[in-house]
């Protein structure tokens, strides 16, 4: 990055579409100006150039500058190019080599959770899923933690007339896993402590969009005897710092 050749019209440029923001929609040339510390025939060249292209607007009535239209055509091309796969992957790597389980991304399709990308350790005991395979999401960390994201009576329409019970520790109180679902909000993650299968334990975060929402989680499953209580407690914020990074890469600026 040190030997890039950099242009210093196009570093101004971006300087001053940067200077807008959800407060500052509106700037006068002599704010661009005062906060980039620039001259004003440079910046007013350097507007004019953005506005012929269509990245910068102005109001004829106040002579204001905000940015142009032609960001919403670019803004969708990026969404829809988003591979959020390739983009989690590296991710997904590291965190797997750093805590030696397995790593998993999960989506919200319907009712369920679908294993879109996973990481699988090298441990003689380790969780095998395929990519592709579908859980009610009520079930899971995974599911449970983009749930949580939901407007409750959205949740509700989701869950099932009678949660079936699949060992001892599953939730099958509507009212107790809506409680439940609202602390994993609250805290920011989710864990199973073996309510889908015995002997298995998942810490799972969200991933949130660009918009804030949240339609994808970052998890690692592991068995009960190398999930111990304080290992859980390192997992969640490696997990949780993961799928921040993975949210960042994707858009999110929360």
């Amino acid at each position: 990055m040190k030997n890039l050749v950099r242009v210093q019209s196009i570093d101004r440029a971006v300087a001053i579409l940067e200077c807008f923001s959800e407060n500052k929609r509106e700037l006068k040339l002599s704010e661009i100006a005062n906060m980039l510390d620039l001259n004003k025939s440079t910046v007013h060249g350097l507007l004019n150039t953005l506005k012929y292209h269509g990245f910068i607007d102005q109001d004829e009535a106040t002579q204001k500058y905000r940015l142009g239209i032609r960001f919403m055509v670019y803004g969708d091309l990026v969404i829809n190019s988003i591979d959020i796969t390739s983009i989690a992957y590296p991710v997904i790597e590291k965190v797997c080599e750093k805590i030696e389980e397995t790593v998993h991304i999960a989506m919200l399709d319907g009712h369920d959770v679908v294993y879109i990308e996973k990481k699988e350790c090298n441990k003689s005991i380790k969780t095998s899923t395929k990519i592709g395979v579908r859980i009610p999401a009520y079930f899971t960390a995974d599911g449970k933690v983009i749930l949580s994201y939901l407007e409750r009576e959205k949740i509700k329409g989701l869950l099932p007339r009678s949660i079936k019970q699949l060992t001892p520790n599953t939730i099958t109180d509507k009212h107790k896993l809506l409680d439940m679902l609202t602390e994993i909000r609250y805290k920011g993650y989710a864990v199973d402590l073996e309510e889908t299968v015995q002997g298995l334990v998942c810490v799972a975060a969200p991933i949130f969009s660009h918009t804030g929402t949240v339609k994808y989680s970052l998890s690692a499953t592991g068995p009960t005897v190398r999930m111990t209580e304080d290992k859980i407690k390192e997992y969640i914020k490696i997990i949780k710092e993961a799928a921040n990074e993975i949210s960042c890469r994707i858009g999110y600026k929360g």
